[in-house]
């Protein structure tokens, strides 16, 4: 079996601040290019990376940039593409993802001097026309989720794999939905071997190789050090997800297919999975090891090939297609557009497209607000989505990021008419930040009656915080928009009032260690 490891790196990533990033590109990048030419310099592996992000390396650590275009052109390492500023496809017109990734292989051609082939679609998000859009921006390769493939069903509405779907099929919209109900049999080709014939596109024109959470999901709890996921359990996963009958040619398979930033920091692990949010992006000084571990492992197991070899093996003749709105993880990719940020701001986002799509502004100008109404459209300055079960919040810097780009947009274009906005600032802040504000507030309730005096001072002290968060005066009083400072202070000051309790619970982990799944709460997305 032929092995491919995807390190995707994303700077646009929730809770990482420009502050933060020469940090992750030296713990996490330069790390992963090091280790790999250091222990394993006959190994293949793919990195993966927005435009963003390119840019971003090259500005603040051209050295690791260096090392990035060295493993390039020594055929150690295949770059793969993705958008410009890490957008959802699927959750905007065909025309705008055309322009993200069209400003993405731009700076690909200006700092790595080349355009990649192969295509990571972020979250694996779905609509008909993101085939469209890759082929149509020079791409040959295309990443998809097995998951999502499954519980999919073909244009006559017929299950495309009905064993898997009558088991793993739900429609909630979850904000994870693992949900590894079936028993998925380890010589499953539909993740050894490319499809060839995707619904969207002439066959042949693109070729599509399939991730799978059952292993990639392990990977990153592996690399994170939780609890039972051994590098034991991680090769056993392998060797199952690695079975081919006798006589069938050799395949690939995809054992890592997720965030660089978790091998070697622990991304924003911690507050996902550990309830801690002020952990975030910190080094995790044992992932080097890990690494070589997998990897010197893997190589006695099998060999290792770029995801645009693993592409170029005999393809499945079934033609590939999933349901609109899908995305990995279980999810829907409308998920990250209900969210209340998202909601705030995609009404003045479709304002400005309409001026600029009938605007005689000059090519460059036109361009350029392209290029920033494209920016605003960062799923990671939108996201997470407050949820019941999942209260988190959205980072300021992130929802900064989208906010001043879909300005800058509007002032290139020469403005809108924002009375035409329907948008409620106020109660976006309300959703954002009250579900989190209750909890901490209960919890400074009980500190308060404790007759501890330090809890009651604590719990005072969160209390007057949450009362400052909640007062909303000068946004009613600024109609349509949220001003990024307006949005920090009072998330600010919610940070601190969490601090001053103690923390409280935002999110249960579900174990994929588990014999059987096991089946989590609903959480409905806000529509």
């Amino acid at each position: 079996m032929k092995y491919t490891v995807i390190f995707h790196a994303n700077l646009n990533y929730a809770y990482l601040t420009p502050d933060r990033y020469e940090f992750v590109i030296r713990k996490s990048y330069e790390m992963l290019l090091d280790t790999m030419r250091e222990h394993f310099p006959d190994v293949k592996f793919v990195f993966e990376a927005s435009g963003y992000t390119v840019e971003e390396i090259a500005h603040r650590c051209p050295d690791v940039l260096a090392k990035l275009k060295l493993a390039i052109t020594e055929g150690r390492c295949e770059f793969m593409g993705s958008p410009y500023a890490h957008p959802m496809l699927p959750n905007f017109p065909k025309e705008d993802g055309i322009w993200s990734l069209r400003f993405a292989n731009e700076a690909f051609q200006r700092h790595l001097g080349m355009t990649p082939r192969s295509f990571w679609n972020p979250e694996c998000g779905w609509r008909d026309y993101v085939p469209e859009q890759v082929a149509a921006a020079g791409f040959t390769n295309l990443i998809g989720d097995f998951e999502a493939y499954s519980r999919s069903c073909d244009a006559s509405g017929k299950p495309l794999r009905p064993e898997i779907y009558e088991k793993e099929h739900t429609k909630d919209r979850a904000f994870y939905h693992f949900g590894f109900a079936y028993d998925l049999p380890g010589t499953e080709r539909a993740i050894h071997f490319p499809f060839s014939d995707i619904a969207g596109v002439p066959k042949g024109k693109l070729r599509m190789f399939l991730r799978t959470d059952r292993i990639a999901q392990f990977g990153v709890r592996y690399f994170m050090g939780m609890e039972g996921y051994t590098l034991e359990k991680y090769l056993g996963l392998i060797r199952q997800y690695s079975a081919q009958p006798a006589g069938e040619s050799e395949g690939a398979l995809i054992i890592f297919a997720d965030d660089a930033e978790y091998v070697g920091t622990n991304g924003w692990f911690r507050l996902k999975y550990q309830n801690k949010p002020d952990n975030v992006f910190e080094e995790t000084p044992d992932s080097k090891q890990k690494l070589i571990d997998l990897i010197g492992a893997c190589k006695k197991m099998g060999s290792f090939c770029t995801f645009d070899e693993a592409c170029q093996l005999t393809p499945m003749q079934e033609q590939i297609s999933f349901d609109d709105d899908r995305a990995w993880h279980g999810a829907y990719s409308s998920t990250w557009a209900q969210t209340p940020m998202a909601r705030l701001l995609r009404p003045w986002q479709d304002l400005v497209r309409k001026k600029l799509q009938r605007s005689r502004l000059p090519a460059e100008r036109l361009r350029l607000a392209w290029y920033h109404l494209t920016n605003s459209y960062n799923s990671d300055g939108q996201w997470p989505p407050t949820l019941p079960d999942a209260p988190h919040i959205v980072h300021p810097f992130n929802y900064a990021y989208c906010f001043e780009n879909l300005l800058r947009a509007e002032l290139l274009c020469g403005g809108v008419d924002r009375t035409k906005l329907k948008a409620d600032p106020v109660v976006t802040l309300k959703e954002i930040l009250g579900l989190q504000e209750n909890l901490i507030l209960k919890k400074a309730q009980r500190l308060i009656a404790s007759g501890n005096k330090a809890e009651q001072v604590a719990g005072v002290r969160a209390k007057t915080l949450i009362q400052t968060a909640r007062n909303l005066a000068s946004i009613k009083a600024v109609k349509k928009i949220l001003y990024p400072s307006d949005y920090q202070v009072r998330a600010d000051a919610m940070v601190e009032a969490r601090r001053a309790v103690g923390g409280v619970e935002i999110e249960k982990a579900e174990d994929l260690t588990a014999a059987k799944p096991k089946k989590t709460k609903k959480k409905a997305a806000r529509q």
